[in-house]
């Protein structure tokens, strides 16, 4: 009965045939619906009112894309732009309008497509659903697309992990809905890093992506360089809808829809198909394959409250055999497994008009593990078996004492147990680590002087192996010039995060300790136009107590351990880091027909040794450029590029002479870091195509990666059986292409 329900709401739905635009609008901190907002849709003379649950609707459109202004008394104008209408479907919008101060002295308020909350001035850049989706060399992938901005380097292009503001790729982390994932990639490794190049965030899933680089605010917490507050759409209330896309390198489907009045759903599948064909046509193996199970059900009873249920899974493998390993001049075959679970409550409840209530328990589960054998004699050269087991909860709460002042305040609790057995040449070493983390949270957000915002707050952190408690104070002020002119920030704070839990096991609890960084940064923002925004930040970030090696070793590997994960013993605390930079960035919304975006950075990112000496950080690449540019004359096609630019990467120069002797690699180490391989440039093409059909939607691409075929080498090694030195090369010219179907 339950499926022939939904095939009838399903049918409903097809036969649906105009276009709508519909939503619901909210106060941003009491969450309580906005009875007799005003939704005009721009450019036309249409409009309507929303109704005592803050609901609306604009129907008998055409095909295209549109945006809507959103106002209400008392509270900030809103647009939103690239609103896709089309047949047999309808976008549903979840709106949060920010209050904000009438005759704010000697301020001009402008409306703008640049959401900005007066009392909460952290500088972030989002992203909605149709900026992701359309984003050129992404691949759809999260990573890919915070790539292009300036404060954000990548490792590789066969790689999701982050780099920001010369932080590691451990210093990153993620919500989904209030609910903690301990990493969005595929291949990852349970100190944070990503070995591989496929996301595990399904982004049709997505409404929105919150990105702090330039410090977040304290209910973030046990990281260094940067948080993504990632926002799942709740499932269509009166459809359902069915999603399927085809790519390059995997299919996937989504589903989404309502089983009732107060609850909605929507999940999606995907699976990687490169191997199957592989496998099929017998043309050997060593293509990664995945998949991944995403999934939300939301139960809303009332206005007051409303629970979600969020479950995020990915597996991933990747094979090489003996064969191939050999042709194409590797020491070594053999294959890594990974697998990720989430699953994760949430309950969010409205006290009253002015406080409301986030609270979420979750259990992650992360499996690694990885055998390699020596081609020459077929014995095993390294062994892993991880098994990470991570308990989180939070609680946030929202409370708004008038219209100048608000706050934010809560707790968190962390359970991180980590299972590993480790085996490299010979050389055993296995472990069982737990970790307990404790948090509480507070910041005040305040107008002061009518022209003033001022964001004051701080986090105390505690853990069971160190037993002390750190407090991170954390402030944010804005300053906003008369006449329009633009504002000032002043940004500064400390941040404290847990080393690997592997360096905990090889360390004395009483040596290893918290990675502690102080940053400060200066930024001038300025609206240009609505839909256009120009900023300018300089920016300082220093590094105490990171990882190192002791300097009394027989062999002293001058890596900078934050970077790069070392399985070594005799690990201390006394490591040293400091990164400068200045960044650029213009972001232009598609208020008409063009959107684009252009950042770049000049920046140092060093650390100093077991013995002092200065040296780059593995990604001191020195200066970043990113271009990204699209037109859209209408809503059945799309042109759109990107072109990166990056600065060489460090490395360590192999010895050939005694690589051949030892018969294996051996580095200058006492010039560890201070070679760079060629700069980095590359061009990305996309064209992307939508047609309406009978029932449905179609959406076809074609993408070229690296369009004009640039050779950019990614790093170089010792071969044993070449015995001279190799190079490694991102990727040549790709052509990728794909579809999605809507029904």
């Amino acid at each position: 009965m339950r499926y022939l329900i939904i095939l009838l709401i399903l049918s409903q739905s097809l036969a649906f045939s105009e276009g709508i635009i519909s939503g619901n609008i909210i106060d941003k901190t009491s969450q309580l619906p906005l009875e007799g907002s005003n939704i005009g849709l721009i450019g036309t003379d249409l409009g309507v009112i929303s109704d005592n649950n803050g609901n609306f609707s604009i129907s008998r459109l055409e095909n295209g894309y549109y945006s809507i202004s959103i106002s209400y008394i008392g509270y900030e104008t809103k647009i939103i732009s690239d609103i896709w209408v089309r047949d047999n479907a309808y976008e549903f919008l979840k709106i949060e309008l920010n209050r904000t101060i009438i005759d704010y002295e000697g301020v001009t308020v402008t409306q703008s497509y640049f959401s900005k909350n007066n009392v909460d001035q952290y500088n972030s850049i989002s992203f909605n659903n149709d900026e992701i989706r359309r984003a050129p060399g992404s691949g759809q992938e999260i990573s890919r697309i915070l790539n292009a901005l300036p404060s954000v380097a990548s490792v590789g292009e066969n790689r999701q992990d982050l780099l920001v503001r010369g932080g590691g790729p451990t210093e990153n982390g993620f919500i989904i809905d209030n609910i903690h994932i301990p990493s969005i990639s595929h291949f990852n490794t349970p100190d944070g890093r990503s070995n591989g190049p496929i996301g595990m965030i399904n982004t049709e899933m997505v409404d929105n992506i919150e990105f702090f680089s330039n410090g977040f605010p304290a209910e973030f917490g046990n990281k260094l360089s940067s948080y993504g507050n990632i926002i799942y759409r709740d499932g269509k209330k009166d459809s359902v809808d069915v999603n399927i896309s085809v790519g390059m390198g995997g299919a996937g489907s989504l589903i989404e829809g309502s089983l009732s009045d107060d609850i909605t759903f929507i999940g999606s599948y995907r699976r990687s198909y490169l191997d199957l064909i592989s496998d099929a046509i017998n043309a050997g193996g060593g293509l990664p394959s995945y998949d991944d199970l995403q999934g939300k059900f939301k139960y809303s009873p009332s206005h007051y409250d409303a629970f979600t249920i969020l479950l995020v899974n990915g597996n991933s493998l990747y094979d090489r055999k003996k064969e191939e390993s050999i042709s194409a001049g590797e020491d070594n075959y053999g294959n890594v497994k990974n697998r990720q679970n989430t699953i994760g409550l949430s309950h969010r409840h409205i006290w009253n008009q002015s406080a409301y209530s986030s609270t979420s328990v979750s259990i992650s589960k992360q499996y690694a593990n990885a055998i390699f054998y020596e081609n020459q004699s077929d014995t095993i050269s390294l062994s892993t078996d991880d098994t990470f087991h991570t308990l989180n909860a939070r609680q946030i709460n929202h409370f708004q004492f008038n219209k100048t002042l608000s706050s934010v305040f809560g707790f968190e609790a962390q359970n991180r147990n980590l299972e590993y057995d480790f085996l490299l040449n010979n050389v055993e070493s296995k472990n069982n680590v737990a970790i307990n983390n404790l948090s509480s949270f507070a910041t005040i957000k305040s107008i002061l002087y009518k022209r003033v915002l001022i964001s004051i707050g701080s986090r105390l952190d505690w853990n069971d192996y160190e037993k002390e408690i750190f407090i991170a104070p954390r402030i944010n002020i804005d300053f906003s010039l008369p006449k329009g002119w633009g504002n000032f920030i002043i940004n500064s704070g400390r941040y404290f995060q847990n080393p690997p839990e592997k360096y905990i096991s090889m360390a004395e609890k009483s040596i290893i300790k918290s990675i502690k960084t102080n940053q400060h940064s200066f930024t001038y923002e300025k609206l240009i136009t609505s839909s256009t925004r120009f900023s300018l930040s300089v920016y300082e970030k220093r590094y105490d107590h990171a990882p190192m090696m002791e300097s009394n070793q027989v062999f002293t590997d001058p890596t900078f351990l934050m970077d790069q994960l070392r399985t070594y013993r005799d690990i201390v605390s006394s490591g040293k880091a400091k990164t400068t930079g200045i960044e650029v960035l213009i972001e232009k919304k598609r208020a008409t027909n063009f959107y684009g975006l252009a950042g770049g950075t000049i920046y140092n990112s060093v650390y100093y040794d077991q013995f002092g000496f200065k040296r780059n950080r593995d990604n001191n690449y020195r200066y970043l450029l990113n271009i990204v540019g699209g037109y859209r004359p209408n809503f059945k096609w799309e042109v759109s590029v990107r072109w990166s630019l990056f600065g060489g990467r460090p490395y360590t120069e192999i010895d050939l002479e005694n690589s051949n002797y030892y018969n294996e690699e051996v580095l200058f180490y006492n010039d560890y870091n201070q070679s760079r391989t060629p700069i980095y440039h590359n061009l990305f093409l996309r064209y992307e195509r939508r047609k309406k059909m009978k029932y449905g939607n179609i959406i076809t691409y074609f993408e070229f990666w690296n369009a004009y075929n640039r050779k950019n080498i990614e790093t170089y090694f010792w071969s044993r059986e070449k015995q001279k030195i190799l190079e490694t090369t991102y990727f040549s010219f790709i052509p990728v292409g794909g579809f999605e179907i809507e029904f």
